[in-house]
């Protein structure tokens, strides 16, 4: 696989981690936060650019090489510490989210990190139809969100997030629940990924429960890309989950799985409770 940009390990070693510099703006999101009911000090919160430091950063590194000047957008950004992450090696990144509430959050957090005007932050309530002319972007994060885009959503917004990225740009799905496993990653509840949706109104409920996304139709919606993982054989996913902290011994039960799933088109990542890919949009 060809990088996006030429690795520079120079560069990327030379790269200090993301700080909190302005102490007025830290505030104003910690006050924010309690306000919305979050504990501004929670790891997924106030420290979720850390937790992506020594995660998305390495997925970026891994399969991208150097993002200085790349144009990137984060699709689902939450508070944007994936953002964050990637504007610090030098990305010039757009963040999207559905949730309004999370983009308020995320301007602040931005701001606090001292890189508020290298991140374009939008919020879009349906992102079936993005404002992004074709070709728009070399590089596409989903952290942890295609598994809360309605089913029925589905589609749409992967064709979306096809017809905005560049030819022989890359789509870097991480961390995203599953339906393929037998216990729900965010609930905890077992089985619930097996059951039909229909149970749910069987149930009275008001909302859902939570499920994780079938990958099935992801892997028919980049049918066309090259799945980097299957590629390389792997090379670039353990890369990146070695400098994560993977132990030797997960990294040997992943090649395994992965030995049993690849027949089937998974690569390695697919196998487990969460799954994650990357893939490269043909030229």
């Amino acid at each position: 696989m060809q990088p996006i940009h030429s690795y520079s390990p120079t560069r990327r070693s030379a790269t200090d981690a993301p700080a909190v510099v302005d102490k007025a703006m830290d505030a104003q999101f910690r006050a924010q936060a309690e306000q919305m009911g979050l504990d501004p000090d929670d790891r997924w919160v106030g420290g979720y650019v850390g937790v992506e430091w020594q995660g998305v950063r390495h997925l970026i590194e891994a399969y991208a090489g150097d993002v200085d000047g790349a144009a990137l957008l984060e699709f689902g950004c939450n508070y944007a510490a994936s953002s964050i992450v990637a504007a610090t090696l030098g990305a010039s990144v757009t963040a999207i989210d559905v949730d309004a509430g999370a983009v308020s959050l995320a301007r602040l957090n931005c701001a606090r990190y001292g890189v508020a005007d290298r991140i374009d932050l939008r919020h879009f309530p349906d992102t079936r139809h993005l404002p992004f002319a074709d070709a728009s972007f070399d590089i596409i994060l989903c952290i942890s969100v295609l598994e809360y885009v309605a089913p029925d959503h589905l589609p749409a917004v992967l064709a979306e997030i096809d017809r905005v990225l560049k030819p022989g740009g890359l789509i870097i799905v991480s961390g995203t629940a599953s339906r393929l496993a037998p216990r729900e990653v965010h609930s905890g509840r077992w089985l619930v990924n097996y059951w039909p949706r229909a149970i749910d109104r069987w149930l009275l409920r008001r909302e859902p429960m939570q499920r994780g996304v079938n990958p099935l139709p992801i892997l028919r919606a980049f049918r066309r890309y090259t799945n980097i993982d299957l590629e390389d054989r792997g090379q670039s996913w353990c890369r990146a989950r070695t400098a994560m902290g993977q132990s030797p011994a997960k990294l040997r039960l992943a090649r395994a799985l992965a030995s049993l799933t690849c027949p089937f088109g998974l690569s390695i990542g697919m196998g487990g409770s969460s799954f994650s890919a990357t893939w490269r949009k043909p030229i």
